[in-house]
């Protein structure tokens, strides 16, 4: 792998979009931060730059360099940096061509050899190349060794595991025609309308029929028992009426009872008088009569005595015009004041009749009024027990049809839940078999991954057989200017582009003095991802040697897999995520990320 090595005081900030990142590569040791972020990035803090991007935010004393793909938004980078005050910010026009010509930067690959771009060095010592080719040559084999040991086990455990997922895929497969097969009959079967769908519904509607008679007959009852609301109402207010005219006919009567009683009390008085005055005239009759008894037998007598002495005069006459004298004017003063007592009596008769007729009729209205009060009463009792009845029908009937609703609802409930459940059985074997299938490319990745290794490692042992021939040939007393002038510096068969300082998925040989070789993406200033052998001066510049590295330690490289997953829900709509796994395969030292 390619690591960038910068001085302190130098930043790179690629402003290309991840998805350009993942498709073409990255620039090791770089901040990718993209044009639309850059303005809101530079305006950040430190700790929040850090956190965000990954790498240290840049100050405005450090040189800022942009860079892309071809160079145009990175010159918009550089312009939006110099307007936030950093004036060390710089672009290249021409993307990753023109970072040699800064001479900014220096690359340096992890592989096998490494290329430096500088002016001059010390040349490099055949034998000891050699030498370290062999070891190098006798590790590779072993390693292949066991390359092929792994490879072999992970084929048979391949086989099974595949025979294993056919085996469960058709098994998945027949149990998910068996649910698809079970949902439709389910959904035929509750979708369809059915007998006995038909026979509730039938039962539904005369039920509704006679919820809305009663509902008819409720109201009828109910407008009767308004009207006889209404005229109980009537009745109270005449009712209240009567007893607002008796209460004034017993205030009068309470009013009139000191004259009737000073009536009472006269006429008995009165009574009383013409009973002593009856008496009174009875006696003075007998009275009356005794002494006119006791007068003619005094006269009786002394006309007989006056017969014998002389003639005397007769006086019968007289006392009998006296005595009817006496009895006119008694019956005369009789007739008077039996007259005047009856007078009197009359009008305390008369007076007492009209308040007694009045109370008399008050007392027959309120007798009246008691009596219709008691028939409505009677006819209201009758229509409330009418109508407690039809409630009472009414609820019962709404009883009924709620608890068969209910009973429906529930049977409704149960299969929505049993269609639920085979629905998310359905999801559930559909998200295992997704799975299944996500492991099987997996694995098919990961079996093309160790064939693109194992296909590498070949080409690469033969290109060390071929190198070491060549060394072999090659006579030491070459110059490494010479070799340098010999080499390619930046050939690649690329689009017919190179990198200066490297190889972009080029094959170039360089003989007399070193020979170059890269296999992979390269980068700027570098080879990435490749396999380079460079001996006595390597690619370069035109006077550039190249330093072969003891490195030769065997790297682990990481493998993505996106892992596609869809997934059918409750709601019948399907959801897909996106999962990222990695596998680390041994040995895989030049292969490119």
């Amino acid at each position: 792998m390619k690591k960038l090595l910068l001085s302190e005081t130098t930043v790179v900030i690629d402003v290309r979009e991840p998805w350009e990142l993942r498709e073409y590569g990255n620039i090791p040791g770089s901040i990718n931060v993209p044009l639309g972020q850059l303005n809101g990035a530079l305006q950040l803090t430190p700790d929040e730059f850090k956190e965000k991007y990954g790498g240290a935010m840049p100050s405005q004393s450090q040189t800022v360099v942009f860079t892309c793909l071809a160079g145009v938004r990175s010159k918009k980078g550089m312009e939006t940096a110099v307007s936030l005050g950093y004036t060390k910010a710089q672009h290249f026009s021409g993307g990753w061509q023109k970072w040699a010509e800064r001479e900014l930067i220096q690359t340096k690959d992890v592989g096998m050899g490494a290329i430096c771009l500088s002016r001059g060095g010390p040349g490099v010592d055949l034998d000891q190349a050699a030498a370290e080719n062999r070891e190098f040559l006798s590790t590779r084999t072993s390693e292949r060794q066991e390359m092929v040991v792994l490879n072999d086990r992970l084929a048979a455990y391949i086989e099974k595991a595949s025979a294993f997922t056919k085996k469960l895929v058709r098994s998945l497969e027949q149990q998910n025609k068996l649910l698809e097969t079970e949902i439709e009959a389910l959904k035929n079967r509750y979708l369809k309308p059915t007998g006995l769908r038909l026979l509730y519904e039938e039962q539904l509607k005369e039920l509704k029929r006679l919820a809305d008679q009663m509902r008819v007959q409720r109201d009828l009852a109910v407008a009767a028992k308004d009207a006889m609301a209404g005229q109980l109402e009537m009745m109270k207010v005449k009712y209240e009426e009567a007893l607002e005219m008796r209460k004034k006919a017993e205030l009068d009567i309470e009013a009139f009872r000191p004259d009737v009683d000073a009536a009472t009390a006269a006429r008995i008085a009165l009574e009383k008088q013409l009973e002593n005055l009856e008496v009174e005239l009875e006696f003075l009759r007998r009275v009356h009569k005794e002494e006119i008894e006791e007068l003619m037998k005094q006269i009786y007598a002394a006309h007989a005595t006056a017969a014998d002495a002389y003639t005397l005069p007769d006086l019968s006459n007289a006392l009998k015009q006296i005595q009817h004298q006496y009895d006119d004017i008694a019956a005369k003063n009789l007739q008077e004041m039996d007259s005047w007592y009856k007078t009197k009596f009359d009008d305390l008769t008369s007076k007492s009749s009209k308040h007694v007729d009045k109370v008399r009729s008050v007392r027959e209205e309120i007798v009246t009024a008691k009596k219709d009060i008691q028939n409505k009463e009677r006819d209201l009792d009758s229509l409330k027990t009418k109508n407690e009845a039809l409630e009472a029908q009414i609820r019962e009937t709404q009883e009924k049809y709620r608890k068969e609703l209910e009973e429906l609802q529930a049977r409704i409930e149960a299969l929505q839940l049993e269609l639920k459940s085979s629905k998310q059985r359905t999801a559930l074997l559909l998200r295992e078999y997704q799975d299944l299938l996500n492991v099987k490319m997996a694995l098919e990745i990961e079996i093309t991954t160790y064939r693109k290794l194992i296909e590498g490692e070949d080409s690469r042992i033969t290109s060390v057989m071929q190198s070491m021939q060549t060394m072999s040939l090659m006579s030491g007393s070459m110059s490494v200017h010479t070799a340098a002038a010999a080499g390619v510096a930046g050939l690649a068969d690329r689009e017919g582009r190179g990198l200066v300082g490297g190889l972009d998925s080029g094959f170039a040989r360089g003989i007399g003095g070193g020979i170059g070789k890269g296999v992979g993406d390269g980068s700027a200033g570098g080879i990435g991802g490749g396999l380079v052998n460079g001996i006595t001066g390597g690619v370069g510049g035109p006077g550039a040697t190249a330093d072969y590295t003891q490195e030769q330690a065997v790297e682990m490289t990481e493998r993505k897999t996106v892992l596609i997953r869809t997934v059918k829900t409750e709601d019948d709509t399907l959801e897909s995520s996106t999962q990222e796994k990695s596998y680390s395969i041994s040995g895989a030292a030049d292969e490119e990320e």
